[in-house]
């Protein structure tokens, strides 16, 4: 990528990566910094491409404060800092939408669908098999088993690789059908709104078999665009043509829906993709590891279900970290090496202490410590305790049943779905947000 950059922008690049070598350990650095890439740098902003989801969070989550002060060094502040993670292998995906054209870190880029998001490679159990068993119900008669087919569940539990699965074995089918996440299509409605092209707009959405829109809470916020969609779900429906739609959370949930809209994502089928299990998340990271071509034991496969898993999402960029390291060390991938590189990303994280954590929030929503480690589920008790237990996930080196243990005897599941939850509210509820950073600003302090 970097070939793209003027001369002065490769200069700014090569300083600001020098700058962050200084503040990083050379394992940090060439785990989450060597394969960074600028996209371009302009007066505001400056775009960097990550090689993974899982790479653009952690960095997000944990190493923000040394990326503005290393630009800042580099004599290039006051600007917004973006990620990109689009930027697929095109030997294993290809575009489910050949009319969009290329674009810069400004528009929209091609959306493309991952061979590996097959059938094939979707492990099933019991967390995901009523949203497995559906999804290919749809694939075999569109229009006619589950219409709308509604998949909802936390974020990177495989909600995109069932929609996919079901776009690539249609495709085979030579079904006319069109796959984007909910943010192209509103997107796409702002940018007609500016065109006027209204009759191409509906074009493409309404004169097609099947339609599969990707995290449709989007919709949330835009209610001309709810609209819009409105009437091209009916479009569709009446004429007997598939939709499948995935979000983060059931219709109701969604903010600002209107019940017209809830109505019509209840007349197929509601279906949930849920944590995964331990055993689950063994079987995944074996199956994972398969279809990258890396050899590891049971033992090992086990300490990473136990240790850094939250999300398949999390699997897939965790594999792909250790992959890299190993290959670049020449060493084999056995249990002291993974927990050498894991406990290297823990140390990552400020070393507060679970009872500081459960201390501090105690206090601050004015319950008893009791009251956290019940079985009540009355939100002044539940809320409190999903943010302790999210805290202990950012702030601590406790595996997720260590946490659960603190949290009076709850399993890793509920842990991670505590943590979920609270990463999701604190971008739709202020309150919650504010919340967050005044107990994350105590307990820094009080290190």
């Amino acid at each position: 990528m970097n070939h793209y950059l003027s001369a002065g922008e490769k200069k700014s690049w090569k300083l600001i990566q020098d700058k962050i070598k200084e503040k990083v350990t050379p394992q940090q650095f060439t785990t989450w910094f060597s394969g960074l890439n600028l996209i371009t740098l302009d007066t505001n902003i400056i775009y960097i491409h990550t090689p993974n989801s899982f790479c653009r969070e952690w960095i997000e989550n944990n190493y923000m404060d040394i990326i503005t002060s290393s630009l800042e060094e580099a004599s290039i502040s006051n600007r917004k800092v973006l990620f990109f993670d689009n930027d697929k292998d095109t030997s294993k995906t290809e575009s489910c939408d050949q009319s969009s054209s290329t674009a810069s870190p400004s528009t929209e880029n091609h959306v493309h669908i991952n061979k590996n998001y097959n059938f094939d490679n979707f492990l099933v159990g019991p967390c995901n098999r009523l949203a497995h068993a559906a999804a290919l119900a749809v694939s075999e008669s569109p229009g006619t088993a589950y219409n709308p087919l509604f998949i909802h569940g936390p974020v990177g539990l495989g909600k995109t690789h069932l929609l996919h699965a079901i776009f690539l074995h249609l495709q085979k089918k030579k079904h006319k059908t069109l796959y984007l996440p909910c943010e192209s299509f509103v997107n796409h409605y702002i940018s007609t709104i500016k065109t006027g092209d209204w009759d191409s707009f509906r074009n493409k959405y309404r004169n097609i078999d099947v339609l599969l829109i990707d995290d449709v809470h989007f919709l949330a916020n835009s209610q001309s665009t709810r609209e819009e969609f409105f009437h091209t779900f009916n479009a569709l429906y009446t004429r007997q043509k598939q939709i499948v739609l995935s979000s983060d959370c059931p219709p109701e949930e969604i903010p600002t829906i209107e019940e017209r809209l809830i109505s019509r994502f209840r007349w197929g089928l509601i279906t949930q993709v849920d944590l995964p299990g331990f055993e689950t998340n063994v079987a995944i990271i074996q199956k994972k590891t398969a279809l990258m071509n890396m050899e590891i034991s049971y033992d090992v496969a086990c300490y990473l279900a136990d240790n850094v898993v939250s999300s398949i999402r999390e699997i897939e960029g965790i594999l792909t970290n250790i992959q890299r390291y190993a290959t670049m060390n020449k060493s084999k991938i056995d249990l002291n090496l993974v927990k050498q590189i894991i406990n290297g990303f823990s140390k990552q994280k400020r070393d507060i202490g679970i009872e500081k954590i459960l201390n501090t929030v105690t206090k601050h929503y004015g319950v008893q410590l009791s009251q956290l480690h019940s079985k009540r589920k009355f939100k002044s008790i539940t809320l409190p305790r999903q943010i302790a237990m999210h805290l202990a996930r950012k702030f601590t080196n406790l595996s997720l049943g260590e946490i659960g243990g603190y949290m009076g005897g709850r399993d890793h599941t509920t842990v991670m779905h505590a943590d979920d939850k609270i990463k999701k509210l604190k971008s739709l509820d202020r309150n919650i947000s504010s919340a967050l950073r005044k107990l994350e600003n105590t307990l820094i302090k009080q290190q």
